[in-house]
């Protein structure tokens, strides 16, 4: 043991937990054996905290009363925290990982009320790159700054995060400080869970509390909607004498380099060690019936020219075929292509040519490669999106139809059947004007005015679908011009975003404003693209980064539901369901699913492909099984919704059932179903 070391723990692995003397007490000093210097030294008074009343505020133990002692291997900390004790237990696991077991105890001879209690790390920085999954990716940098979103002095219920944990990144180094949430369901039926988040006390300090929460430095303050917050004093505990409050976490730590990258380390600490959350998943319907039941309900959206974008009963929405985003029109045509060929009815493939050929034909606008993306059939009329009441079209939902056309064209050809030329014309033009419309920095803009101009200068991913698009347009025309647009335009994307995630994916969701999943698939979809068509290595190690981010929105574990809820009552588990954007704290099914899974094949990660399976049947659940399940009346269909934490109606889902949530799972369970 070296000079000035009170004591020491190390795993074989490499990392070395050491009690260190201090100015002010003992210090916690974490290092590796295999890199300079140390990654974190902090106070052990520093480290524990508790207060008692409302509201609850940030109090450490006192100085003198910390005793450190070693116990076979286990360093134990002690501390007094006013009229509670607090006692830390540090001991490697067998896989190497650091557990933290804490333990508060009223000391006192009456009942303790309004108890908030928590682990503390300090961080030896102000300006750490912190991840929280779901939830806070660098401070959340694109979100609107008009509009209440989780920030820096953010603490949320450990429910709300896909991956129960925290992530810090600086000076080539990082910290992650995973939680095992542990339910206590409450006299009244309703659950409660610890807390995670990052607060200035004074510095950045990671906390993991007993269940207290804050927005934007607000003690009791819950993000309940859409940049909406209000006032909730959740997660105080009542002590009577003697009775202890225990929370066990995972502490792991190591070098990283960009610090951006940080959140890799979360996602692949989980796939390396299954012993973190044991949760699989549920599987309550066979991929062929997910199959059966999307295509019932894809076939009574028919309605002669497309698919309908919603199923018409709901108030308000007038019925119309959508392309792109939440509707889909053309991804359902893929799938219906795909079903005609497998099974040889060509009804179905008819009916995917007919709806291709009426967007060809009727989407058109004066400004070439530019397109309508609604039609109204009541109206008879095509129509652009509307942002902030003017008319406008979304790269995100242009790039992405276009992409689909090419690839039901492709798909033909490949089945021997007639392309249009007109299709390839349309897949052409849009490519055209996606290079020709670029901003100074070299991406697709937000969107476009019906004049063809961009509709903002703001830089965002928004318009990584546009990319797809181009390689679409190389795939059938053999023109290598649009491969070497492609691989500048995201080349482009991937320094503006993911080359350090200092600024991450934003902006793809068109009614939210912020980072979020689905501007991450569109780059790994682009990125795996050209890996296929290039065999550059560069690109699947693209693909692989953006994976791991959007696998941060994935849940690895279940929480449980409050008494009488429906998910409580129909045993809904939430582990491999996709979380929306740092704004939007719900469940859907909108992921790459089965180009993860052909990524990880294709790559030799098995752990992908296994994560895609998940992901899949998790996603059966919510499923209309029979009329009147899930409030359903058409077996197939299925809500958008899910609201696995108290961000809206916690424990139900809703009704609300665009197309895309038939597209999404349809297409991937057939593509899946080839691949496997």
């Amino acid at each position: 043991m070296t000079a000035g070391v009170l004591m020491a723990v190390e795993e074989p692995g490499g990392k070395v937990v050491e009690v260190v003397a201090g100015a002010g007490g003992p210090e916690m000093l974490l290092r590796r054996r295999d890199v300079d210097g140390s990654h974190l030294r902090a106070p052990l008074s520093g480290m524990l905290t508790a207060s008692t009343g409302r509201p609850w505020r940030i109090e450490p133990a006192f100085g003198d009363s910390v005793r450190v002692r070693s116990a076979g291997g286990t360093v134990v900390v002690t501390a007094g925290l006013g009229p509670l004790s607090a006692r830390l237990e540090l001991a490697f696991a067998p896989g190497g990982l650091l557990t933290l077991t804490t333990t508060w105890r009223n000391h006192a001879d009456q009942e303790v009320t309004d108890v908030a209690a928590g682990l503390l790390l300090p961080l030896p920085t102000t300006d750490a790159h912190v991840t929280m999954p779901g939830v806070l990716y660098n401070g959340n940098p694109s979100s609107d700054p008009r509009k209440k979103v989780p920030r820096e002095g953010f603490v949320g219920e450990e429910h709300r995060l896909p991956v129960p944990a925290v992530n810090a990144a600086w000076d080539g180094r990082y910290v992650s400080l995973f939680a095992h949430p542990t339910a206590t369901r409450l006299d009244d039926g309703t659950v409660a869970y610890g807390s995670l988040g990052v607060v200035r006390s004074p510095g950045l300090t990671v906390a993991a509390m007993t269940g207290v929460i804050a927005f934007d430095g607000r003690p009791d303050v819950c993000y309940v909607s859409k940049a909406e917050v209000a006032d909730r004093p959740v997660g105080y505990r009542d002590l009577a004498p003697g009775e202890t409050i225990t929370t066990r976490h995972t502490l792991d730590w190591g070098p990283v380099e960009p610090r951006g990258l940080g959140f890799t380390k979360l996602v692949r600490t989980v796939l390396a060690h299954k012993e973190l959350y044991h949760d699989r998943g549920a599987r309550p319907l066979p991929r062929d019936e997910i199959v059966r039941l999307k295509t019932n309900a894809m076939d009574a959206r028919w309605a002669g020219d497309g698919y309908l974008a919603s199923d018409g009963s709901r108030p308000g929405k007038p019925r119309s075929y959508l392309y792109g985003w939440t509707g889909q029109c053309m991804k359902l045509a893929r799938c219906d292509a795909e079903l005609g060929l497998d099974r040889d009815e060509p009804e179905r493939v008819g009916r995917a040519r007919r709806a291709a050929d009426f967007y060809v034909e009727g989407s058109t606008t004066p400004v070439r490669g530019l397109r309508h993306g609604r039609y109204l059939l009541d109206d008879g009329t095509w129509e652009m999106f509307r942002k902030d009441g003017a008319e406008f079209a979304s790269s995100r939902a242009h790039g992405e139809t276009i992409a689909d056309l090419a690839e039901l064209a492709l798909r033909f050809r490949d089945a021997g059947l007639e392309v249009p030329p007109e299709w390839q014309e349309a897949v052409e033009d849009a490519a055209a004007l996606f290079w020709h419309t670029r901003l100074p920095e070299g991406v697709v803009p937000l969107g476009w005015t019906p004049e063809g101009t961009p509709i903002t200068r703001l830089v965002s991913a928004a318009g990584a679908a546009c990319v797809q698009a181009m390689l679409g347009a190389y795939r059938l025309s053999g023109e290598k011009v649009w491969l070497l647009r492609a691989e500048e335009m995201l080349g482009r994307y991937h320094r503006l975003h993911a080359a350090t995630f200092e600024r991450p994916f934003a902006h793809a969701t068109l009614d939210a404003s912020g980072e979020d999943k689905e501007a991450g698939m569109y780059y790994f979809l682009a990125a795996f693209e050209l890996y296929r068509l290039t065999g550059r290595e560069e690109y699947a190690r693209w693909a692989e980064t953006a994976a791991d981010w959007l696998l941060t929105f994935v849940y690895v574990w279940s929480p449980e539901f409050d008494e009488g809820s429906t998910f409580e009552r129909r045993g809904f588990k939430a582990c491999g369901w996709p979380a929306v954007s740092v704004q939007n704290h719900h469940l859907d099914v909108f992921f790459p699913t089965s180009e993860l899974m052909e990524f990880g094949l294709m790559t030799g990660k098995a752990h992908y492909a296994e994560r895609a399976g998940t992901i899949l049947h998790a996603m059966g659940q919510g499923i209309c099984t029979e009329p009147g399940d899930w409030g359903f009346d058409v077996p197939g269909e299925q809500g958008e919704g899910f609201f696995q934490t108290n961000w809206q109606r916690k424990g139900e889902a809703n009704t609300w059932n665009p197309s895309w949530v038939i597209a999404l799972p349809l297409y991937h369970a057939l593509r899946m179903r080839k691949v496997s």
